[in-house]
């Protein structure tokens, strides 16, 4: 038996990145869709009301490849993050 190869970050913590961005507020925004990157029916997008319902942040991310976006505020002024570290914005530690 050979050595197990180690997972992308994103695939090896898909349940725990779930988890905390319902701890931080984010609730699911639209079904799974198809990712522009790799393909695959994989591509979550996530969304947080700021005050009054207002602005807040967008958070779009594959859970097979990783690509992640980030949109926050609304309007003119919102602005886009690409490529959106999305494991370090939750806090989880990479295993190594």
């Amino acid at each position: 038996m050979g050595k197990k190869p180690p997972l992308p970050p994103w695939l090896e913590h898909t349940a725990l990145v779930k988890k905390k961005m319902k701890e931080r507020g984010f609730k699911m925004a639209d079904r799974v869709q198809i990712c522009s990157q790799c393909g695959e029916y994989a591509e979550e997008t996530w969304s947080l009301k700021g005050g009054q319902g207002l602005g807040g942040r967008d958070i779009c991310a594959c859970m097979n490849c990783g690509r992640a976006r980030s949109w926050k505020g609304q309007g003119a002024a919102r602005l886009l993050e690409e490529p959106f570290d999305l494991i370090g914005f939750l806090g989880i530690a990479a295993r190594g």
